[in-house]
């Protein structure tokens, strides 16, 4: 018997923005019996600004025009763009010559791409999508181990500490920072039933390794190190007039923020985004190709002094290397950047078994470099959330065969694109201005909408 003797016609497992989006996609499509679950304690103030791009809007447009509007007023204020001229991101090589420009202004986006972009935190982002929803349909403090498929239905095991308050959401906008572990002792199982699960449970998904465990699939259950990390300290302060000025006369040029990265013919990556925070202070991101000893194992002075020799072989000049000596190292940013790869060569669909399917980073988690992550997960929880829906409507919720069928459809739209997202996100700094916006045309550019209207 499940803990609540219920069961639920789709349960999604993770409440990130994919998982809520999911939700609602259902939701505003008259699929009230679906239950959101999270092994988050409380909703906090975490993660980090989520670019929310043409592709992610349009999605967004078709799982719930409230959720569309909300996000995209909240992004506009968030961002408070200077008026007057174009504000630009600008990518310049060594020299300080620009490579190729990005327009931050939604108006400029929606001209080109149909659609505009905005930039929101992770948790505003979740949040305006949680409050789409009633309370009691998600439920925090849930933390999935397991599953068991059965003839007509999927059972999630979870885990529960005991000493949650009895009313988790008392505060809905909770800004608390403390996440505690939750020891053995305190922990009680939960059992919830569901016709169809959807696993939104991360790059890091539990769902994902078990039902990779023990199949052809199993060397790719977990994410694989991607070859490219991120080494960074955004709060830099007291540095000296002069730095500045160099910086400011051939990178920064009156914009806040710029990347500088080698030859695009290089082999390998190396940039370094470079943000102006105030009059002598500044932030650093510097992403790379690095083994992963070096970034999990050496200690942080090690780890930039090792970052620095590279900078130097690809002729960084002086003045950018001074920036990271001047890391604190307290405020390190060291992060090694996973890829769950869409083109496993397996002739068997990847991201499903019989009743759960996955979605978002779960199935095709990657670095960030083409800000394609959230927007990709967002074109998913559209999707399948369009799937579902028919299923549910057309009362195929015990027909495994039409259920299969809808999952590997799934699989066939989105995976093939996929790959080349991933590739695009691998490859880009590689690339020539031309191909780089012909790949932006191809992925912002489509009608997400009339694609999912066939699947209807």
């Amino acid at each position: 018997m499940t803990s609540d003797n219920k069961v639920y016609d789709v349960l999604i497992v993770g409440a990130g923005p994919v998982g809520l989006a999911t939700a609602i996609a259902l939701y505003t499509r008259g699929i009230k019996n679906i239950l959101v679950i999270d092994q988050t304690r409380s909703f906090r103030q975490v993660g980090q600004i989520v670019d929310l791009l043409p592709n992610g809007f349009k999605s967004l447009k078709v799982i719930a025009e409230e959720a569309y509007q909300q996000i995209k007023q909240t992004g506009l204020n968030f961002m408070q763009l200077p008026k007057g001229g174009p504000n630009l991101w600008h990518y310049k090589n060594l020299q300080g010559e620009t490579l190729r420009s990005i327009r931050l202004d939604f108006d400029h986006w929606y001209e080109r791409y149909g659609e505009g972009r905005i930039s929101i935190s992770w948790y505003q982002l979740q949040t305006i999508l949680r409050n789409l929803l009633p309370r009691e349909m998600i439920e925090i403090n849930h933390r999935c181990v397991n599953f068991t498929q059965t003839t007509n239905s999927i059972v999630i095991d979870c885990l529960c500490d005991t000493e949650s308050p009895a009313n988790p959401f008392a505060h809905w906008e909770m800004t608390a920072t403390t996440e505690v572990n939750p020891v053995a002792e305190n922990l009680t199982h939960k059992q919830f039933e569901a016709k169809l699960v959807v696993a939104a449970d991360g790059i890091n998904s539990t769902l994902r390794k078990l039902i990779y465990t023990n199949s052809d699939l199993e060397p790719w259950a977990n994410p694989q190190y991607s070859g490219f990390s991120a080494l960074g300290c955004l709060e830099i302060d007291n540095v000296s007039a002069d730095l500045i000025q160099q910086l400011e006369s051939q990178y920064w040029q009156g914009q806040r923020m710029v990347t500088i990265q080698a030859d695009y013919k290089e082999l390998d990556l190396v940039s370094l985004i470079l943000v102006h925070r105030k009059e002598n202070s500044l932030g650093y991101l510097c992403h790379l190709s690095l083994d992963l000893e070096l970034i999990e194992n050496q200690s942080p002075p090690k780890t930039v002094r090792s970052v620095i020799n590279i900078l130097k072989r690809h002729n960084f000049s002086p003045a950018l290397t001074e920036i990271l000596e001047l890391s604190n190292y307290e405020k390190l940013i060291r992060r090694p950047y996973y890829i769950h790869p869409a083109n496993i060569p397996v002739s068997n669909p990847i991201w499903s078994q019989e009743r759960l399917v996955l979605v978002g980073d779960a199935a095709h988690g990657m670095p960030p470099f083409t800000a394609q992550g959230a927007n990709q997960g967002l074109e998913d929880a559209a999707l399948i959330g369009t799937i579902l829906s028919k299923i549910i409507k057309n009362n195929d919720l015990d027909n495994l065969a039409a259920i299969t069928q809808s999952f590997n459809q799934y699989e066939e739209l989105r995976r093939p694109f996929m790959v080349k997202v991933q590739t695009g996100t691998m490859e880009n700094h590689r690339w020539e201005k031309q191909k780089w916006e012909s790949f932006l045309n191809e992925v912002y550019g489509r009608d997400i909408e009339e694609q999912l209207c066939q699947q209807k």
